[in-house]
């Protein structure tokens, strides 16, 4: 790939990432059987979430709606809940959509736009999950634990990713702890002076002790959510994989999750135009899979960290089924259109002024809708390995022949339509 890079503001960590050096790496263990399989692909043989594919499967009858021309709510959404951060993560997505840390920390989504517009709202028109993860720290917004327990109190099911750092050891984090599905903390470095690279942070420490006190509540009251550890992978933190796997291990997490990272097709992180060196990090990224066990599994996303941002459809035809909202309530069907010339005329509603009811019934949010799938060039506009990657996947395969045995087979994880993957309604 040949990306000319850009210099304006948005592609301030493009610069910072040219900066630093790529890490190196040794095999530790080179005893391993081949990570391939029969086809000469790779495949995760841990993903018990079917985290690398999708759930499309477990909801047909949002499928029949669609083949059929209704309208319907959204399965799933990607819900932000802030504009800041308080850490600064080197592969930071949101920096390209106009986000500044702390400066814009200072705007959220406020309690009247979030618990009555949105959720009590979303609940009532069958949105069956919602997760506060996204362009920036969903702990920066006060409201984000009334959020979680009235979300799942309305219906939905409710998950939050994090950079753990503020996450609340009071009642108010341990009552989300209690209404949570999952939980998923944000850590790419497997050490206090790593991590002060990669997340420019030296609360490498305080992140640990925050995924110890949730694991301890988590056994101690026998609840159900699922706990995890997350890394995005690139170049400049690759060595630090087989070390969080082990870490995930130590803390007692149900999961250590590997995955791809997304870059504009600007190269604005500076990551697009490297995604071919990606499947040389293979050998290390199988060790990193050896220590998983029955109890603690390691999920690497091997499709997307593989595939080299291609895609094998022509339209996105997922954004009906998975939406976003920006961290004020604005909501748009991709997080590419948060900022940036697309912000105005895809944007589908805005929580501060509607019930998520009122957009989801507008002819505005339909037609956008179409204009999404009709007028966006999916292979030279849209980010590579978006969140909406897999759906479309899906449903460019079902699109013609519908779902046959072969497209279970492809996008079933494994599992059967009578027993689905944990966390179904993730899609």
């Amino acid at each position: 790939m040949t990306i000319k890079n850009t210099t304006d503001s948005h592609h301030r960590f493009h610069r910072r990432n040219e900066k630093m050096a790529d890490q190196e790496f040794e095999i530790g263990n080179t005893n391993l059987p081949s990570p391939y399989n029969a086809e000469g692909k790779l495949i995760s043989k841990q993903d018990s979430y079917n985290m690398d594919g999708n759930k499309m499967l477990w909801h047909l009858d949002r499928l029949e709606d669609f083949k059929n021309g209704k309208r319907f709510a959204p399965i799933h959404i990607d819900s932000g809940l802030s504009k800041g951060c308080n850490i600064k993560c080197h592969y930071c997505y949101g920096v390209t959509q106009g986000n500044f840390y702390k400066e814009s920390a200072k705007k959220f989504v406020s309690r009247e736009a979030l618990i009555d517009n949105y959720l009590k709202s979303a609940g009532k028109v069958g949105v069956r999950s919602i997760a506060f993860i996204g362009e920036a720290e969903p702990t920066l917004n006060p409201h984000l634990y009334e959020a979680v327990v009235v979300g799942k109190e309305s219906g939905i099911d409710i998950s939050i990713g994090t950079n753990g750092i503020l996450f609340d050891t009071g009642r108010d984090g341990q009552a989300a702890l209690e209404h949570l599905s999952w939980l998923r903390f944000n850590v790419s470095a497997g050490s206090d002076k790593s991590y002060r690279l990669i997340h420019a942070s030296k609360e490498f420490n305080t992140l640990v002790e925050k995924i110890k006190y949730c694991v301890e509540y988590k056994r101690k009251n026998n609840l159900t959510l699922d706990i995890g550890i997350q890394m995005v992978l690139t170049p400049k933190d690759i060595a630090e994989v087989v070390p969080l796997a082990k870490l995930g291990a130590e803390l007692g997490v149900d999961y250590f999750q590997v995955k791809h990272c997304s870059d504009t097709v600007e190269n604005a992180l500076g990551f697009y135009e490297r995604l071919d060196d990606y499947e040389k990090f293979a050998p290390l990224l199988f060790e990193a899979e050896s220590y998983g066990h029955d109890d603690y599994k390691v999920v690497v996303k091997w499709d997307k960290i593989t595939n080299e941002g291609h895609r094998d459809y022509d339209q996105c035809l997922g954004a009906p089924f998975l939406l976003y909202t920006e961290g004020t309530g604005k909501v748009y069907s991709c997080g590419m259109f948060f900022d940036g010339k697309f912000e105005e005329g895809y944007r589908l509603g805005d929580l501060n002024k509607q019930t998520f009811q009122e957009i989801l019934e507008s002819d505005h949010y339909w037609n956008v809708i179409d204009k999404v799938r009709n007028e966006i060039d999916v292979h030279k506009e849209c980010y590579a390995n978006c969140r909406t990657h897999s759906c479309n996947n899906f449903l460019w395969d079902v699109k013609d022949s519908g779902v046959t045995s072969g497209v279970i087979k492809k996008h079933s994880g494994g599992f059967t339509i009578e027993n689905p993957p944990k966390h179904k309604n993730f899609v």
